[in-house]
């Protein structure tokens, strides 16, 4: 449980002016049911394509959906947990955002599925 160290000590860091540390340590979190991870899966690269489609065309914002799709296929594999971690370490801002919504759609989709 040192998920709120760790974001303490990154606001700390922020205060001071310093970058993000790119070294991530992950918490592991209670497993997903395998219908919701494929959900997130086809979500995810589904919410990318569209994005990528948006650099294109009009009235589509291509990067916001492109880090929509990253930070939902974040909720299951760590390796683009990590990847957009060291993208989105030059703007602390924006990264404390993708984290919250991460943790927040990780506790919902958990308490939907795993009820006691």
């Amino acid at each position: 449980m040192s998920r709120p160290q760790e974001q303490s000590e990154d606001t700390e860091r922020l205060a001071e002016g310093d970058p993000l540390p790119l070294e991530i340590r992950v918490e592991r979190r209670p497993p997903l049911p395998f219908g919701v991870r494929v959900g997130i899966f086809i979500a995810g690269w589904l919410l990318i394509l569209v994005g990528v489609a948006g650099l294109v065309l009009p009235g589509i914002q291509g990067i916001v959906t492109i880090l929509a799709g990253a930070a939902l296929l974040s909720l299951d594999n760590e390796l683009v947990y990590r990847g957009l971690r060291r993208l989105l370490a030059r703007w602390p801002n924006l990264w404390r955002r993708v984290e919250h919504f991460r943790e927040r759609s990780h506790e919902r989709l958990h308490g939907m599925f795993h009820r006691k």
